[in-house]
């Protein structure tokens, strides 16, 4: 017996919902601005990041 003629596939994919255009929008622009700020904070701790300076090395 075949239920696939009542609309039932049993291994297909699940539907994907649409977002909408705020979610959309809103989506872009945080991850941009997670980009953005991991490039300035490289930008001006790279030193730290790579390792060569450590914060608490700095003369008092």
């Amino acid at each position: 017996m075949s239920h696939a003629a009542a609309g039932y596939t049993r291994h297909g994919g699940a539907p994907v919902p649409k977002a909408g255009p705020f979610y959309r929008y809103s989506a872009t622009f945080l991850g941009a601005t997670m980009w953005f700020w991991l490039f300035y904070r490289a930008k001006h701790d790279w030193k730290q990041w790579v390792g060569i300076e450590h914060p608490w090395d700095h003369a008092h």
